[in-house]
């Protein structure tokens, strides 16, 4: 109640004041940027309020850490024992996940109308993957649409959680982790600490629809089903899903469990979180041979599809890549002909294979460059840094040895834990939503 007051009063200054302001009918690129990405700072800042009334388990810095970690469903932690905290506030925390999966941006195109203006260069930005694309004619309506889905699913989650045994604030805040792909749990041991084959089965499934392209759940929700199966971004995600769940299930029967049941329970579990970079986990699969260790660091560098509430590199991207590189070798074959890239039939300009590119390549310059400065910095293993690094700028959440799934991020310095704020809102806004702040040509006029 206080940090509400704290923030409306605030808000109610901040629109008195752009009250005087001139009015503007149509938003440039730059107001476009520069909203975007100071919306979600004013929010991980002022969502952090909450936790500074708890100064015993967070300072400031860590108070910080956990709110971006939340609306930017990343799911990274610095709190060592969860359980001990109130549930107003494990509620709260897991509902900035819940906020921040479809997003603040769009949240508020929805319920206020009047900033439908220029909503498309918002929506532009604050839609994950290589494009935006709207499918009604009015950048509100999509956002409300986009919306309903959202709850209709949560509601959904939340019913089928309770009936499986859960208690109605289990249910409602694994549900808030879950469709959001966020991964904050409510419990040390995270949804291991149900005990529920069930669960995990049901989790699974909605960790699944919260990767894929929200534009064609929508389609798939109004009839036309077929739409959702044509796409070649949702088919290769389903692909990579039961490849890598059939890998890893396998390493883990010859080496960690014996009945293969058991090997896929946890491989299909562990796969589908980190690859839709949710960050749940059903057991400590820290402890896993090095080959599934090294095949779930794969997957979390990958994500889901466009236009889902999850993080990292993305299906689709990987897939223009990979059609990309065939390209080119069949380029070498037969260097005079004319070879688009094609996704579902259709042509992807050159423009969209240059920007998947050098997104591709900013976002492994950026994390080299960060396990450089983590390892610099701290008394911390290769694997460790990666994987923190990997899990902050893919939204994902735990990594490996000393922040992995049963350990947490509290133990870092200030400057690691600020470090890897700034990764987590990179990689919510896509790297270059930032990135052009730090460029000459947008401060000239």
């Amino acid at each position: 109640m206080l940090t509400a007051f704290i923030i409306s009063v605030l808000g109610l200054a901040i629109e008195k004041a752009a009250k005087k302001a001139k009015q503007i009918k149509e938003l440039n690129r730059k107001d476009a940027f520069f909203i975007a990405l100071l919306c979600w700072i004013l929010a991980s800042l002022l969502g952090s309020l909450p936790y500074l009334f708890l100064p015993s388990v967070f300072s400031p810095i860590d108070a910080i850490f956990e709110s971006i970690s939340g609306y930017t469903t990343t799911g990274a932690t610095i709190i060592s024992d969860i359980e001990v905290l109130p549930h107003g506030l494990l509620f709260y925390r897991s509902f900035t996940q819940w906020l921040g999966g479809m997003g603040i941006i769009l949240l508020a195109i929805a319920v206020l109308p009047k900033l439908s203006v220029g909503g498309m260069q918002l929506m532009s930005f604050e839609a994950r993957g290589p494009k935006s694309e709207r499918f009604t004619p009015q950048i509100a309506d999509t956002a409300k649409k986009l919306w309903l889905i959202y709850v209709a699913l949560s509601a959904l989650l939340i019913v089928l959680l309770y009936f499986t045994g859960l208690s109605a604030f289990e249910s409602i805040t694994t549900t808030f982790s879950t469709i959001s792909t966020g991964g904050f749990s409510i419990y040390n041991a995270s949804i291991g600490a149900y005990g529920s084959t069930m669960v995990e089965f049901i989790v699974i499934i909605f960790m699944i629809i919260g990767g894929t392209n929200f534009l064609l759940l929508y389609l798939f929700f109004t009839g036309k089903f077929s739409k959702l199966l044509q796409s070649s971004e949702f088919r290769f995600f389903i692909t990579l899903i039961i490849v890598f769940i059939l890998v890893v299930s396998l390493d883990l029967r010859l080496r960690e469990y014996p009945g293969y049941l058991e090997a896929l329970k946890y491989a299909s579990f562990q796969v589908v979180s980190l690859l839709t970079s949710t960050g749940f986990s059903s057991t400590d699969f820290g402890l896993w041979p090095e080959f599934a260790v090294f095949a779930l660091l794969t997957v979390m560098f990958i994500g889901g599809c466009a236009g889902s509430t999850t993080g990292s590199i993305k299906v689709i991207r990987i897939l223009v890549l990979l059609k990309k590189s065939i390209r080119e070798i069949n380029h070498l074959i037969m260097p005079k002909a004319v070879l688009p890239v094609r996704i579902d039939k259709k042509t992807v300009s050159e423009e969209v294979v240059s920007s998947v590119t050098s997104f591709f390549l900013l976002f492994i310059v950026i994390l080299a460059i960060s396990v450089f400065v983590i390892l610099s910095v701290e008394d911390i293993s290769i694997l460790g840094a990666l994987s923190a690094c990997t899990a902050t700028l893919g939204n994902v959440g735990p990594g490996f040895e000393e922040v992995g799934a049963a350990t947490h991020y509290k133990f870092l310095s200030d400057f690691s834990k600020l470090w890897l704020c700034f990764l987590m809102l990179f990689g919510r806004l896509e790297i270059y939503t930032v990135l052009v702040f730090f460029t000459p040509l947008f401060w000239r006029k």
